[in-house]
């Protein structure tokens, strides 16, 4: 027996067994499980980790039929891939734990058990009845073991043996540690048949001398020396922010921001027959040939604009670009709900009528009836000074009346849709925190930024920046120097480029609906129960705020 504090009545605890009880009660944890303690997503049945152990499975499975063992296997989030049962009573036993596909048993979870703690402890462990942390999985008896990809040494997942035994069984360890050395001589052969896929690609694509081309695999980046020259100081790894937008058929077209400042014409498409496997071709756009941007005095034949925009997209810089250097009069809309309204119209009023002026008001969506009536009665009649009105894109807004009778509409797109601009932007705020000393952001800090949801667009950016700027830094910022919760792409860094496509859609929809999932559902054209569960699959916070 062992006591709350791993202790065994009559001996000394294993030591990772009393590591792992400390770690437990210090995620919070009780003996008792709560219902909700199993998180559940759909999982990928295609992995890598799946494509290696399925006939290492097959065969393990063949070798148990007819005994009281269960096979489990788990991914690189913890999540249950694959499960198999010798014994039907065994498997509603385990079933009624939440050992289903997709259910995650991270020790922070669950407490002390075998999928967890090997996948925690980064090493074997037996799990036996009572040295479970909570009193549902005392009655059963386990091992698992970690498996770590022989090439990168990253863990891929766990592989776990469980049966009703209050002991151990003496096969547990050499059965599963076979199955585990198999499944990684396979993820090596398939790591080979995917690098020389890729390697092939990337001969084809580099037939002509002066083509720039890169690269990029899981775990594999070949880049030519023009592509090095065109990247400049960047790194090839900063072309993985466009993999989510590369079609699985056809090619994608785009620019991308270098951190320096310059742009590169991109051309991307996938290597067939690899995960996400992409051949990259960049060209540096010239000054000459960029299109120049239009300067205030190009706007002065219009009189008005409407900027639409998610909070923190840049709608007041937009709206002030539009100002050019013409002085600007700013009408806070949120202002009106504690001031007069007939004071607030009057001011109003008074400053649309001076020419050569610029009024700008801010979340124009926030008026009350009473006061949008007012600019929109200014809007329609003309005015002598120049309208600019900024508003956030929440669906059937009552500003969208408004918008009708401005000249000029502008749509910014949130920062989640942007991430071929993203490490540019990173870069630029970066300088502008530390002017006197050089400092960057590694690729994989760029790819850990881009793969964030960002509901607070370049403010939440700026202000990420900024605390990492505030810390100490040797030059070189790394996944690790960035705030714990946008270091971990546990969230997205596993989806393919299609999955985050519609994670971002779905985002944007709920955006757009001001969290109300039926209209978000209606607007994606699938059910609210469809939409649920999508959410669910790709971690979208079930109370996704309103942006």
């Amino acid at each position: 027996m062992v006591t709350d504090d791993g202790r065994r009545v009559g001996s000394s605890p294993r030591p990772e067994i009393a590591l792992s009880w400390q770690r437990s009660r210090q995620s919070g944890l009780a003996p008792e499980l709560s219902p909700n303690c199993v998180s559940i997503s759909e999982v990928d049945r295609a992995s890598r980790l799946m494509s290696a152990g399925q006939p290492v499975l097959d065969e393990l499975t063949r070798q148990l039929e007819g005994t009281r063992f269960s096979v489990l296997l788990a991914d690189r989030d913890c999540r249950i891939v694959y499960r198999w049962f010798g014994d039907p009573r065994l498997q509603r036993s385990l079933e009624d734990i939440g050992v289903v596909l997709g259910s995650q048993f991270a020790e922070g979870r669950i407490g002390t058990n075998a999928l967890g703690t090997p996948y925690e402890s980064l090493r074997a462990v037996e799990v036996h009845g009572e040295e479970h942390f909570a009193e549902a999985l005392k009655r059963f008896s386990c091992y698992g073991h970690p498996i770590r990809h022989p090439l990168t040494g990253r863990i891929e997942g766990v592989l776990d043996i469980t049966t009703s035994a209050e002991q151990g069984n003496p096969l547990f360890g050499p059965v599963v540690a076979r199955a585990v050395n198999d499944v990684r001589q396979r993820m090596v052969e398939g790591a080979r048949a995917a690098e020389r896929k890729l390697f092939l690609a990337f001969q084809q694509a580099t037939h002509r001398r002066s083509a720039a081309v890169a690269v990029l695999g899981e775990d594999v980046v070949f880049a030519n020396r023009s592509c090095t020259d065109q990247l400049g100081s960047a790194d090839p790894t900063l072309l993985r922010a466009l993999l989510p937008r590369v079609p699985e058929r056809g090619r994608l077209r785009t620019e991308l921001a270098l951190p320096e400042g310059a742009r590169l014409a991109v051309t991307a498409e996938r290597v067939p027959g690899t995960r996400d496997g992409t051949v990259f071709q960049v060209n540096r756009i010239v000054p000459s040939a960029i299109a120049p941007v239009p300067r205030p005095r190009e706007n002065r034949g219009c009189r008005t604009v409407f900027v639409i925009g998610e909070p923190g997209t840049g709608r007041s810089a937009r709206a002030r670009e539009f100002a050019g250097s013409d002085p600007v009069t700013v009408f806070d809309a949120a202002s009106a709900l504690t001031q007069d309204p007939r004071d607030w119209a009057a001011r109003f009023v008074r400053h649309t009528a001076r020419a050569g002026s610029v009024v700008l008001v801010e979340d124009v969506h926030l008026l009350p009836e009473r006061l949008r009536a007012v600019v929109r009665e200014a809007l329609a009649g003309g005015t002598a000074a120049r309208v600019a009105l900024t508003a956030c894109p929440a669906e059937h807004s009552p500003a969208a009346a408004l918008a009708a009778h401005c000249g000029r509409r502008v749509e910014l797109a949130p920062l989640r849709a942007r991430t071929d601009e993203l490490p540019a932007l990173a870069e630029s705020m970066l300088r502008t925190e530390r002017p006197d000393q050089p400092i960057r952001f590694t690729p994989r800090a760029l790819a850990a930024l881009c793969a964030q949801p960002w509901p607070g667009n370049l403010h939440e950016l700026r202000a990420v920046v900024r605390e990492v700027a505030a810390a100490p830094c040797a030059g070189v910022i790394d996944t690790e120097a960035l705030p714990a919760r946008y270091r971990g792409t546990a969230r997205t860094d596993r989806l393919g480029g299609r999955e985050l496509a519609e994670r971002n859609a779905i985002i944007t929809a709920l955006s757009a609906t001001g969290g109300n999932k039926l209209r978000a559902a209606s607007r994606l054209g699938v059910s609210r129960t469809t939409l649920y569960r999508r959410m669910q699959a790709l971690d979208i916070d079930a109370d996704c705020p309103t942006l």
